[in-house]
């Protein structure tokens, strides 16, 4: 089923910790749940991880055939022993298991009790040489006598020895109560639920090797109800061309179905028919559509729910899977299914409930119909519904609606719902016959946003020119496709071009004068200009803003507001960029939009990460690589792997960021993306800098070095790389090479007054200044760079200057001073998960012969900063001194005073200097920082 740990991440802990447990003494993990819920899977995954850390495992896995073969389970359990371990039983345990394995019936009359003695007697005997793991799979099958020997053993176990077990709980099986440990908290039941969506897609892409896309894949979760083995099986029975309306069940479910709804009468069917048929069914809409009196209905429907078919809450009633009321409805023959939908159209008033029953309901449509469902697709695609809309004008193309408006409809939702092979065929159908003029120019602009996305960015390039030269006398058109143009022209890698025509975007916009499409030119031209080194056009980008039509559904980069989230992100105001893209984010999670939502994730995974959220950000980068290969976008997913290789990057998992990275590389260049290979590239060079492989991380970054532009390549989101350059760079002594790019940033960074590039241009000339042996210049800027990183909320980069920072100071023989700022680095390298980093400070403490401190007490740096202002110094004088920020000064100070229990710096002096000292010369009472501010 895929991998456990990522699938069922709480049944993967609960496993790691039961087995933990067991070294303690006896342990019980029973994982309890509806059949095909996965029960078996982490019951094996737990098996396995006990054989890898050494356990003796006895396995037996019951059925309903051998329940009533006794000893069936318990042989099972001891038929891998040896045959010698039984040697030291006692005579008449021997014998008792000798005929439980079928070996013998010579020697004294044995029973149950003595089977039991003797298995218990096998236990603590293993036990004494490893930890002993009992596995049961389908505990409610267990034969009676096996279930007596077992349940003896565990009432009575001692030592390493726990017990797993697994069973099916419905309402033919409840859970066992005969089952107990020697103490009740040794024993942990865990009910295992339906699977996520994400998780139904490992299950589908681990077992059966594809990757479908995302609405197939919400469809089976929403039939299947989250059930791994129903979700398998319907996988099996469909590909992306299937017609989610019409899934059929296989064989193997159409069973499960069966035995569930058993022998219901002809009316209780027609009402669970008319159930299955009904959006939110409720007793007085069944009766009326079958025309049956309330009472009778509910009569006939109480007995349905004590069959465990259904469950009534008030007026409303719900099946209790799925999976049987699409069974119902797919076992119903045709005729039934579309008089029940005629009788539901008739009862509904709701628009797109009505159109979806008339659809249904027919055969060949009718203008009636036709309409209903052309006003209900603009209501479920208003609404965010972008499958719901493409399978609604896909039914009426099917009753005999066709028509190129249609189909480049069909196609647009297909599209937005991340189908784009489905998407693809409807719009390959009409291209042949459109006519020049505006149905051909929305066909050609779908067609080259189409090939964008499925990973033809040149034929992308191709039709959205074919769209701006085509579209001279529509001037609406051809603004979007001179945006479109821009975008996929940035994809190729050459940004002079993209902003060249976000520029006639702009332009054309301007003539135009409408304000949606303006503001949707002016965020391009914002978002483009940025990346091309031009910085923010603020005037611009608050025109946007003004401007903007929430409603519009372009592309993420066209919409002001996501424009200004990512600028915050870009501009290194972190905090506030993640309050921005979450907000924009769930108004893509609101439209439905899986595009939009795979490239928001590429930017709020990177502001996690730059924030020290580690876990989250590793977390919503698998979420996005999943999104991805869903979507069967190439371009997508070179996106979001960029992601996972960053943040396997600073975890420090070699080969999880070099798979990553060397796929997203593979990706770019395969289809022609070269703009995605600069964070792929940047990503390896980072790891192998990590490593101190300095010469990797040069040859890796060569490429991007040889096109490297001062004037347009040093913001965060192209130039990402030059920090790690500089570093390898310096260490290979190739000084010549590294000086152009600490001056490129410094001199951005100051035009362009961003601390990122400041912070990285500063810590870049403290490199060089070092390597030229000018160790004081090289500290101060190094204390610059510190400075810089004030304003830059990203506590790994600081910690990266603050070792470099500790470094200088040994070197200058000032070891108190060194390992105060790396016993910082290590605590921030610690935090935030870069353990290659923190192993890089302990190394740098070690040589400065300072251990780490256990934080129990005020650390180095807190002590002599509070000494320092104990004595009367300014926090800018102590920074000055220690090599620190005034920043630092004062969150160290202000941790002192919480340590400390005080408020002012009087009370520090007399805290920290014994009465009746002499004074000193740097002491100053009446310093205006002896106050109640904890500076």
């Amino acid at each position: 089923m895929g991998n456990l740990s990522t699938i069922r991440e709480a049944e993967s802990r609960e496993s790691s910790k039961f087995l933990a447990r067991i070294e303690g003494g006896p342990a019980g993990l029973v994982f309890e749940g509806a059949a095909g819920i996965g029960k078996t899977t982490v019951w094996l995954e737990t098996i396995r991880r006990a054989t890898e850390s050494s356990f003796c495992v006895l396995t037996a896995r019951a059925s309903a055939a051998e329940a009533k073969l006794s000893y069936a389970a318990l042989a099972d359990l001891l038929a891998t022993l040896e045959p010698a371990l039984f040697d030291q039983l006692p005579p008449v345990q021997r014998v008792a298991l000798d005929r439980v394995l079928l070996r013998g019936h010579d020697g004294p009359d044995t029973d149950e009790h003595a089977a039991a003695a003797a298995f218990l007697s096998v236990l603590r005997l293993l036990a004494q040489q490893s930890p002993v793991l009992v596995a049961i799979d389908d505990l409610q099958w267990l034969d009676s006598p096996s279930r007596a020997v077992v349940a003896f053993a565990a009432r009575r176990l001692t030592g390493r020895v726990g017990i797993t077990a697994t069973i099916r709980t419905d309402n033919k099986n409840p859970v066992p109560s005969w089952l107990h440990l020697p103490h009740p908290d040794q024993l942990t039941r865990m009910t295992l639920g339906p699977l996520s969506l994400g998780g139904l897609h490992g299950v589908i892409k681990a077992r059966l090797g594809r990757t479908l896309s995302r609405p197939v894949i919400t469809r089976i979760h929403q039939v299947s109800g989250g059930n791994p083995f129903y979700a398998l099986e319907l996988a099996r029975a469909l590909d992306d061309s299937t017609p989610l309306g019409r899934l059929q069940l296989p064989a193997s479910l159409n069973e499960v179905v069966r035995q569930h709804i058993g022998t219901v009468d002809e009316k209780t069917s027609q009402l669970l028919l008319a159930a299955s048929c009904a959006a939110n069914p409720t007793v007085v809409q069944l009766a009326q559509v079958t025309r049956t009196t309330v009472d009778d209905t509910i009569h006939l429907l109480e007995h349905a729910e004590t069959q465990g078919i259904i469950t009534l809450d008030g007026n409303r009633l719900q099946f209790t899977h799925p999976l049987l009321a699409h069974g119902i409805y797919t076992a119903a023959r045709a005729a039934q299914r579309r008089a029940m939908h005629r009788k539901l159209a008739e009862l509904t008033e709701v628009p797109e409930l009505r159109a979806g029953h008339l659809a249904q309901a027919a055969v060949t449509a009718d203008e009636t119909t036709l309409q209903a469902i052309d006003a209900a697709v603009d209501a479920v695609a208003a609404r965010g519904a972008p499958s719901a809309a493409a399978e609604l004008l896909d039914l009426a193309i099917s009753l005999g609606g066709d028509n190129p408006v249609r189909r480049l409809r069909a196609a647009e939702q297909h599209f937005r719902a991340g189908s784009f092979a489905k998407a693809d065929d409807r719009l390959q159908s009409i291209m042949g016959v459109l006519e020049p003029g505006t149905l051909r120019t929305l066909a050609l602009m779908l067609r080259g946003a189409i090939d964008g996305y499925r990973d033809r960015l040149p034929q992308a390039v191709e039709a959205l020119s074919q769209v701006v030269a085509e579209a001279r006398d529509i001037p609406p058109l051809r603004l979007q496709g001179l945006m479109l143009l821009s975008l996929a022209v940035g994809l190729t890698g050459d940004l002079a071009a993209s902003v060249a025509y976000a520029r006639r975007a702009v332009a054309d916009a301007q003539q135009l004068g409408a304000p949606g499409p303006r503001s949707q030119a002016l965020a391009l031209w914002v978002h483009i200009g940025f990346m091309h080194g031009l910085g923010t056009d603020e005037k611009a980008l608050a025109t946007a803003l003004e401007l903007e039509d929430h409603d519009s559904t372009g592309p993420a980069t066209l919409r002001a507001t996501t424009v200004a989230a990512i600028n915050c992100a870009w501009t290194g105001k972190l905090h506030e960029a993640r309050v921005k893209l979450a907000e924009v984010e769930q108004i893509c999670v609101d439209r439905g939009n899986e595009l939009d939502i795979v490239s928001i994730a590429e930017f709020t995974t990177l502001v996690d990460l730059w924030l020290g959220h580690v876990d989250d950000a590793a977390r919503r980068a698998d979420e996005a690589v999943q999104r991805a290969e869903q979507l069967d976008s190439y371009t997508l997913l070179a996106t979001v792997l960029n992601c996972q290789a960053a943040v396997a990057a600073q975890r420090g998992r070699e080969d999880e960021a070099r798979r990553a990275a060397l796929k997203a590389i593979e990706i770019a260049r395969d289809y022609g993306i070269h703009f995605k290979t600069i964070a792929a590239t940047a990503a390896l060079a980072f790891l192998e800098v990590s490593l101190a492989n300095y010469e990797a991380a040069a040859t890796i970054l060569k490429p991007l070095l040889a096109n490297f532009d001062p004037a347009h390549d040093t913001e965060i989101v192209v130039g990402g790389y030059l920090p790690d350059a500089i570093k390898a760079l310096v260490a290979l002594d190739r000084l010549d090479e590294a000086r152009p790019l600490v001056t490129a940033l410094e001199t951005n960074g100051t035009r362009l007054d961003r601390p990122w590039m400041l912070a990285m241009g500063a810590r870049g000339r403290a490199l060089l200044l070092a390597a030229d042996g000018d160790l004081d210049a090289a500290a101060a800027a190094a204390q610059e760079a510190l400075q810089h990183h004030d304003r830059l909320p990203m506590p790994f980069e600081r910690a990266r200057t603050q070792l470099v920072v500790g470094q200088l100071q040994r070197r200058r023989r000032r070891k108190q001073a060194a390992a105060q700022i790396l016993q910082e680095a290590l605590h921030t390298f610690e935090s935030v998960g870069a353990p290659l980093w923190a192993a890089r400070a302990r190394a740098e403490l070690a040589r400065v012969n300072v251990s780490p401190s256990d934080g129990t007490e005020m650390t180095p740096t807190e002590r002599n900063v509070a000494e320092r202002a104990a004595a009367g110094m300014s926090n800018r004088d102590i920074a000055a001194e220690l090599f620190l920020s005034p920043k630092t000064v004062e969150m160290n100070l202000s941790r002192v005073y919480r340590k400390l229990g005080i408020r002012s710096r009087s009370q520090l002096h007399a805290r920290l200097r014994p009465p009746n000292s002499p004074p000193n010369s740097r002491e100053n009472p009446g310093s205006p920082e002896d106050a109640d501010d904890y500076r």
